[in-house]
């Protein structure tokens, strides 16, 4: 999710509407009638709630797809981020206290230690699926309140068609029977000032809603906030504001195991954007979970992966900002440097391991993550965890039946076993008297290489950096007949920069101006690339 600054022009408009009319709330409520947030610990959870519905009739009138819970085209899913705009404290908890009558069966679990499609937390309230609808409490052992599980107030029209849920910063994502996403919002404060939407899509999170996909084995909820994250660090150290707005994906796994697709609120609804997976797309993971926009996979063999990756930090928004692929090291005011983070592999666990696996936020900045990973050790159940940073495994027993797939783990690194097919292509062409071929171009997987014969025997290579861009309109998966926009970068090697020989030096000057890295934007199909700017075409061979 595009959500920096720059944002906040084109979006001003759509939020200013709520933001006016939850300024007014709290100006109802306790401010005399001021018009900003004086005190937003005095404003009325109704008076909240109800600034919205305007906005919802609004949207309804010109989306009557929405018409199946027209009171959820309004919330504050996608909205800017204020400070203290819900109170998040004091924590209370649910509304139940220890000892009240329980509403929820008998069967839901004492403790959820995993973030997965079933069971869900935050850092301050945990969630379960039942009876098709969803129960929470506080998250006791972050909190300190032991409380029984209450049920959520969830919307008439799916409420008994839950099926899935995960939740990461003050967002939760609810899937019901027909696949159908909807988001609750501000679920890191009071119960009362929660909002449900059903809002998915461009423009800006105001889209008509968005199904599920079918064809997947997993998938995650991940949030990056201001108020949460704060900053983010790119691969040369420089920590980044978030910015005004989250950053929201779900995440995918194919059931391939090596598709690594996100769909987010404001990007087309489409399955066009992936992560390239561990070994350039060949690696085969088998369980994934995500958060913060750090994603964690592991493989049939116990490998395991980290990675800090969103559709910001991957280079793809370079609308709204400023990247660079020069070394931005100990610069004054630095661009986010490219490549992106790159894939951290993880140690192994010291032991019996299953493909059920758990990764959360842990503070600001964007350094700490907790994982998790469901297993045994001295012949007890439990599960392993560990710091993303750390380099040991800890084991915490919990004597409960292993509820994933247990998993060959030998100690050694076996990442590399068992690799799927690259999707890699090649593709040649002339430009003049030189021969160029790109033999590695993988629409997800950058770097490739360019290829370059010249007519007088000399031979060298360049790299082709590439990324995806951004779009409101929806397209396919990877390359097909459509011409696919990715902005690509040629990276010059410093030894050849300065070469003396008359034919290199033409041809690097043909590549456009002078410089270490050179813009190279391609139209790509699956049959031919097409440099925009350096006027070459390329077919696939």
């Amino acid at each position: 999710m595009p959500s920096r600054s720059r944002r906040a022009l084109l979006t001003a408009c759509a939020l200013t509407v709520v933001l006016a009319g939850l300024s007014a709330a709290s100006g109802s409520a306790g401010s005399g009638g001021s018009a900003a947030w004086a005190d937003p610990s005095d404003m009325d959870p109704q008076d909240y709630l109800g600034a919205l519905s305007g906005m919802s009739e609004s949207i309804i009138a010109d989306r009557p797809d929405m018409a199946r819970c027209p009171e959820l085209a309004g919330g504050t899913a996608g909205t800017k981020e204020v400070e203290g705009v819900p109170p998040r404290e004091p924590d209370n908890g649910n509304p139940l206290q220890a000892g009240d009558d329980p509403v929820a069966p008998a069967s839901l679990p004492h403790r959820v230690d995993f973030r997965g499609t079933r069971q869900t937390f935050n850092r301050r309230y945990e969630f379960v699926v039942a009876r098709g609808t969803v129960f929470y409490r506080s998250r006791a052992e972050v909190t300190g309140i032991h409380e029984p599980w209450d049920k959520l107030d969830v919307p008439e029209c799916f409420d008994g068609k839950v099926r899935m849920i995960s939740a990461d910063d003050d967002e939760m994502v609810v899937v019901d029977e027909d696949r159908w996403i909807y988001t609750l919002d501000g679920i890191l404060g009071d119960p009362a000032y929660f909002t449900w939407t059903l809002r998915w899509g461009p423009p800006f999170w105001t889209g008509s809603g968005n199904r599920l996909p079918v064809n997947i084995r997993t998938w995650s909820w991940s949030v990056l906030s201001q108020l949460e994250d704060k900053t983010w660090r790119d691969a040369a150290g420089n920590d980044h504001p978030v910015g005004d707005f989250k950053v929201s994906h779900i995440w995918m796994l194919g059931r391939d195991g090596r598709r690594l697709t996100y769909i987010d609120p404001w990007l087309p609804r489409d399955t066009s954007y992936e992560m390239c997976s561990p070994h350039r797309g060949r690696f085969r993971s088998v369980g994934l979970s995500a958060s913060g926009s750090t994603v964690f996979v592991i493989g049939r063999y116990g490998d395991m992966y980290t990675r800090l990756y969103d559709f910001d930090i991957s280079g793809a928004d370079s609308v709204f900002f400023d990247y660079s692929y020069a070394n931005q090291r100990n610069r004054q005011d630095p661009a986010i440097q490219l490549p992106s983070p790159a894939w951290q592999e993880q140690p192994k666990v010291p032991g019996p391991v299953t493909n059920r696996i758990s990764i959360e936020k842990v503070g600001a900045r964007s350094l700490h993550r907790t994982l998790r990973v469901e297993g045994r050790h001295g012949g007890r159940n439990g599960y392993w965890h560990k710091d993303v940073t750390a380099r040991r495994w800890r084991f915490t027993a919990t004597d409960r039946p292993l509820r994933g797939r247990l998993l060959r783990n030998p100690a050694r690194d076996t990442s590399a076993r068992g690799l799927l097919p690259s999707e890699a292509r090649r593709y040649a062409g002339a430009r003049g008297t030189a021969r160029i071929t790109v033999p590695d171009f993988n629409v997800y997987c950058s770097p490739a290489h360019i290829r370059v014969w010249l007519a007088t025997g000399q031979r060298f290579t360049l790299t082709l950096h590439t990324v995806d861009a951004i779009r409101q309109g929806t397209r396919a998966r990877g390359l097909d007949a459509v011409p696919r926009l990715v902005q690509g970068t040629i990276e010059v090697p410093g030894r050849l920069l300065h070469s003396r020989d008359p034919d290199v030096r033409r041809f690097l000057d043909s590549l456009g101006p002078r410089g270490r890295f050179v813009d190279a934007d391609i139209d790509a199909t699956v049959m031919r690339l097409d440099f925009r700017d350096q006027d070459w075409t390329l077919r696939r061979s």
